[in-house]
């Protein structure tokens, strides 16, 4: 007896249990209409042509991200192909907005189709990189001054005062073996707002270097600059002696930086006397001027009525990276 009272226990509580989860999953179904309903996309609503009627957000948000990794593509920089001498210019890429299509998608009316949203992913290496850079644009009263670093050491407090003094941001081109020895002056530098940029890793002459040497010159001189700074350098290449070739130029632009000259030399190494500096910056000053410079005496002389003289014609001096913008 106690046995059979026992079973229709279990019958019962089967029962119930059968009950409860046949009337949980009516609820939980129709619970899911009613969210489609409240929270889904409209009837009719099509994206890039196919329904996504009654999709809920989450379940929008994953199509999306799916068909992002279809339509996206990546951006192909410019390059230089030394077998043919030959430039193939840069591609933009193409990335997909999926918050805003989502969005769009939701807020679709019935019968509605939406277009991924989608946006430009520029190159970081273009054409131009593979030409050397002799000025900035012309559009505007901007230009940079550009100072190289291989020695003068014993100028730069003063010169970075005044820099400073006139609220200033130069653009300094490193040498290698210069940083080796002074790496606190580079920090400075940085740290007071000025770019760092390269100027090879030695003092050699790149027109007699193989691409291999020229590769080396511009990247252990970035490393080395990035050990000292905590970060990547700018990208910009200022060649010793001011020697390019078409060799210089494309392997300067496959590793992503540009090739930097100047639109007035200072010829401030033969130390010539203040007012012979200043007047050659002043008689050829012109929008998007690049100004080049070296720590020397008569450098530090002339700086501070170079800048007086400039701003007073309305110029305003940034970095070389800002002037090329």
């Amino acid at each position: 007896m106690n046995l059979i009272v026992l079973e229709r226990s279990k019958i019962y509580k089967f029962i119930c249990w059968f009950l409860l989860a046949v009337l949980s999953a009516g609820v939980a179904s129709r619970w899911t209409d009613t969210r489609r309903a409240l929270f889904g996309v409209r009837k009719g609503v099509t994206l890039e042509g196919e329904s996504m009627a009654r999709l809920l957000p989450e379940e929008v948000g994953k199509v999306v991200t799916e068909l992002a990794k279809l339509y996206s593509i990546e951006p192909r920089n410019a390059g230089y192909f030394s077998e043919t001498g030959e430039v193939i210019p840069e591609q933009d890429g193409r990335g997909v907005d999926i918050e805003t299509t989502v969005a769009r998608v939701l807020k679709a009316a019935s019968g509605e189709n939406v277009n991924l949203v989608t946006y430009a992913i520029p190159a970081t290496v273009g054409k131009d990189y593979f030409s050397p850079i002799f000025q900035g644009p012309s559009t505007h009263k901007a230009a940079s001054l550009t100072i190289n670093v291989a020695w003068g050491e014993e100028e730069l407090p003063e010169l970075l005062a005044i820099l400073k003094q006139y609220g200033v941001k130069a653009t300094f081109f490193f040498d290698g073996d210069w940083v080796k020895k002074f790496p606190n002056f580079v920090r400075q530098i940085f740290k007071e707002g000025h770019e760092v940029a390269n100027h090879g890793l030695y003092h050699g002459h790149p027109v007699q270097m193989g691409r291999d040497e020229l590769k080396r010159l511009i990247l252990e001189n970035s490393q080395l600059l990035k050990e000292v700074i905590g970060r990547e350098p700018a990208k910009l290449f200022a060649p010793p002696y001011g020697e390019f070739n078409e060799q210089i130029v494309a392997v300067a632009g496959n590793l992503g930086y540009r090739t930097i000259m100047w639109t007035i030399d200072t010829i401030d190494w033969k130390r010539p006397a203040p007012e012979v500096i200043f007047r050659r910056v002043i008689d050829k000053i012109k929008p998007g001027a690049i100004i080049l410079m070296h720590p020397t005496v008569p450098t530090v002389v002339a700086l501070e009525e170079i800048i007086k003289a400039l701003k007073s014609q309305g110029y305003s001096l940034v970095t070389v990276s800002e002037l090329l913008k």
